[in-house]
């Protein structure tokens, strides 16, 4: 067995299965993420959306400035703080109008410039915790990914941003752009999601001659 091993290629390069939202996943969380009667507060129905339907980096979220929104054009213009790359990306009605409610609505009076601050004094910016702690509360309130190993993290919603363009023939690197990626190949990592696209070169069951019921 030994002797066998040492002829196979050396894998020099290893990567995570990407965990991904079903259709069923996306339509439980845009319920909850729409609806105003949901216990979810104002604050974080407009970063779960900001989220979903722009695929930002949660740091980038958090992080997002008043004056990065140009509410005259419909643009939202940010530094990325991984890669520290401009990113502009156009400001849909759903996600704009659930910013807007927050900021007039429920966001404390102060001179903070980030928008989205904690709910209790003192008041301060957010930071990746706080991130990872309404992400995991979105999807309690959706009812969603609540097994023990469940990735509940807004990265998922980046994927799901990633997987939904690819199924709808949107070039990688349109894709890329749009998640403000340093480098067009980190967007190959989303392929494996690509379900519409795989099932054209999955092959059938019919090829291979096996007692019924094993490939059922």
């Amino acid at each position: 067995m030994g002797t066998i091993v040492g002829f196979l290629p050396e894998i020099t390069c290893r990567r995570k299965n990407i965990q991904y939202l079903s259709k069923d996943e996306f339509k439980k969380l845009q319920k909850v993420l729409t609806d105003k009667e949901s216990s979810l507060s104002k604050r974080n129905r407009a970063i779960g959306l900001l989220a979903m339907y722009t695929g930002l980096r949660s740091c980038d979220i958090i992080g997002l400035r008043i004056d990065a929104i140009d509410w005259d054009h419909d643009i939202i213009s940010i530094i990325q703080q991984k890669t520290e790359q401009p990113l502009t990306l156009p400001l849909t009605a759903i996600v704009g109008n659930a910013i807007y409610d927050y900021i007039h609505n429920e966001r404390p009076i102060n001179t903070i410039p980030e928008i989205f601050l904690t709910s209790r004094l003192p008041y301060r910016r957010m930071v990746n915790g706080d991130a990872a702690n309404i992400a995991s509360l979105i999807m309690r309130v959706a009812g969603v990914r609540t097994k023990k190993g469940d990735r509940k993290g807004f990265h998922i919603f980046r994927h799901f941003a990633a997987t939904e363009m690819l199924s709808h023939d949107v070039s990688l690197p349109v894709i890329s752009a749009i998640l403000g990626h340093s480098s067009p190949q980190s967007t190959q990592a989303y392929l494996c999601a690509d379900f519409i696209h795989l099932e054209k070169y999955a092959l059938s069951k019919a090829d291979f001659p096996v007692k019924k019921g094993v490939l059922s």
